[in-house]
């Protein structure tokens, strides 16, 4: 990349790394409070196989206010109200990973094993609206699984480095930088994911 390049991916990256973790979790809160809400009950499935395939025909991705520039996480409560009033939950990346995340609990190894990993992909890579993005990693049977916004990627992972850096999205480009966060929005690890790197033992 050219001096200018460079210099610009990391002041987007930059700003974004702090949005993300120290900025979204309050706003997002405010917003919460002023939407629709109705108590939310994980809706129930046989098998991961079930939910995956009902997936792509309730959820659909809808950027966030002003094309995404206004980005925060959604409420469960707002999930529920959508899906009571008209049958479809509409969010875009992040919102979609809550959702699953809600919904994929019965069939991970353990109730903690579920994860909100942001990454950042160089934009002149990708282009501006796709360069960052929230997907749900999960561990089943002691392998990481992965659900981008409606779809569970069928391939399975031994290691959560192999996850983060191999799955389709990411597509063999450089990850610039990850952010994993727990259901409470809760900053786990950032960082730039790489061997040796300081992701604590569960994320190994």
């Amino acid at each position: 990349m050219k001096r200018r390049q460079r210099a610009a991916v990391w002041g987007w990256k930059q700003g974004l790394a702090i949005w993300m973790t120290r900025l979204k979790r309050p706003f997002s809160a405010v917003v919460a409070r002023l939407r629709p809400s109705l108590p939310w009950q994980p809706l129930e499935f046989t098998s991961l196989e079930e939910y995956a395939r009902w997936l792509p025909q309730h959820v659909r991705w809808i950027p966030d206010p002003l094309g995404g520039v206004v980005d925060f996480f959604p409420s469960l409560g707002y999930a529920a109200f959508q899906l009571f009033s008209k049958g479809v939950f509409e969010d875009d990346c992040d919102g979609l990973a809550v959702f699953s995340a809600a919904n994929v609990e019965p069939f991970c190894d353990r109730p903690e094993d579920r994860y909100l990993v942001t990454v950042l992909i160089n934009p002149y890579d990708m282009g501006l609206a796709n360069a960052a993005h929230v997907m749900l990693f999960f561990k089943r049977e002691g392998m990481w699984r992965i659900i981008s916004n409606q779809l569970l990627f069928e391939q399975q992972w031994q290691t959560f480095l192999e996850a983060l850096t191999g799955n389709p999205y990411v597509g063999g480009r450089p990850v610039l930088w990850a952010a994993v966060q727990d259901l409470q929005y809760r900053n786990l690890w950032r960082g730039r994911p790489q061997q040796g790197d300081s992701r604590p033992a569960f994320l190994q």
